[in-house]
């Protein structure tokens, strides 16, 4: 009987050293030897039903809430569409027919969710931000000054792309600072949506100048990659010589039109490039770009003119909204995710979470049935005690 447990406990070990393998074992990387490269495409959200009044028509952002719903705008018909992790319709947030007063939005442009699920909306046609709170109920509202282009909430401030400008506020709307300027040379900003902050930098994807800019908290320039005049570029346009906007990392990489950026779990950036069809792997510390993930076509895993991006660290994934494509694709890149957490939620979420708790029952009762009968052989016969006394 003893030979018996000790085989069924042994099996049961190895049984368990495979599944926490599986679990532990980073998404991304292949049974084979090496690493995977490629992209891999999770599920694609078109909208809510089949009539063209219930899809998406060119969503613009997209932001994913804390328990993994995941928001896209539809600016076009002034409304947010919220889908759960699963891919699953959730509720449409709207206003009506939409419009410019309070309680309002006529075009959310973009949109930022913070950590407790308060929801940021920068309306661009009403040159505001709207807030609503994890119920999604009216919590509050304040103008910005031109326009409200793009919006990223982080550590109690938020951060809002105006025409060129920066502008950082609180939670409760007061402005705390606003620095920049639209041009083109170091520091000035032609950009639309695409800004996030992180341990006191800012970051922005300044589109129309083709490049990447690092600042701090007070607004003081930092790096801008390429490292180039505008001028530069025009030479090279016009054939007058070289564009050296490439990446050391990847030589023959160039931005196109970044549009948003997102820092993953392992701390690094990544881009959209509408006009690279691709999402760019960026190390925050040096602007340089590592890696590139996706082409252009209307399949799943292409992209057409992608303009936002968002990573759910508990899934490791990121939304994209693939706004030519009409729809949101939800994708996961080699080595973006948090290897602890990675492999805590994959732990808690597979089918094989519910065979935990019988295994380790299991396991107890053999220790102890183990422990019971070592103890039981160990114990000196009756007859033997008896023998001895006498």
């Amino acid at each position: 009987m003893l030979t018996i447990a000790i085989a069924v406990l042994f099996a049961l070990l190895i049984g368990l050293v495979v599944l926490f393998f599986n679990l532990l074992k980073p998404a991304g990387l292949p049974d084979e030897a090496g690493v995977d490269t490629e992209m891999t495409w999770v599920r694609s959200l078109y909208g809510f039903g089949p009539s063209a009044e219930e899809q998406l028509l060119s969503p613009s952002s997209v932001a994913i809430a804390p328990n993994g719903d995941i928001f896209v705008t539809d600016p076009i018909r002034a409304r947010i569409m919220i889908f759960r992790p699963d891919g699953t319709f959730r509720r449409l947030l709207h206003t009506g027919a939409g419009g410019t007063g309070e309680r309002q939005f006529i075009r959310p442009e973009s949109l930022d969710i913070d950590t407790d699920g308060t929801v940021y909306i920068a309306d661009s046609w009403a040159n505001k931000i709207i807030v609503f709170d994890n119920d999604l109920e009216y919590v509050r509202e304040w103008p910005v000054e031109v326009q409200a282009r793009g919006v990223s909430v982080s550590d109690g401030k938020v951060y809002v792309l105006d025409v060129g400008r920066v502008l950082v506020f609180d939670i409760q709307g007061k402005k705390l600072a606003a620095f920049g300027k639209r041009g083109q040379a170091a520091g000035d900003l032609d950009a639309y949506q695409g800004i996030t902050a992180a341990d006191g930098k800012i970051y922005v994807a300044d589109s129309y100048n083709k490049r990447l800019q690092q600042f701090g908290e007070d607004g003081k320039f930092a790096w801008a990659v390429p490292a180039t005049q505008t001028a530069r570029q025009v030479r090279a346009m016009s054939g007058q010589g070289p564009d050296s906007s490439a990446s050391e990392a990847l030589p023959d990489h160039r931005w196109q039109l970044p549009q948003d950026l997102v820092f993953d779990g392992s701390g690094r950036l990544v881009v959209v490039d509408a006009f690279g069809f691709e999402a760019v792997v960026v190390d925050p510390k040096t602007g340089k770009a590592q890696a590139a993930y996706g082409d252009f076509g209307r399949s799943d895993g292409q992209f057409y003119y992608p303009t936002s991006i968002d990573y759910d660290p508990r899934r490791d994934w990121f939304a994209v909204a693939d706004t030519q494509n009409n729809r949101v694709q939800v994708i996961r890149i080699p080595g973006s995710g948090n290897p602890v957490l990675g492999a805590t939620w994959r732990a808690v979420s597979s089918p094989f979470r519910y065979l935990a708790i019988p295994a380790i029952l299991l396991l107890i009762v053999i220790v102890i049935a183990l422990i019971a009968g070592r103890r039981v052989l160990s114990r000196p016969s009756e007859a033997a005690v008896g023998g001895v006394e006498s």
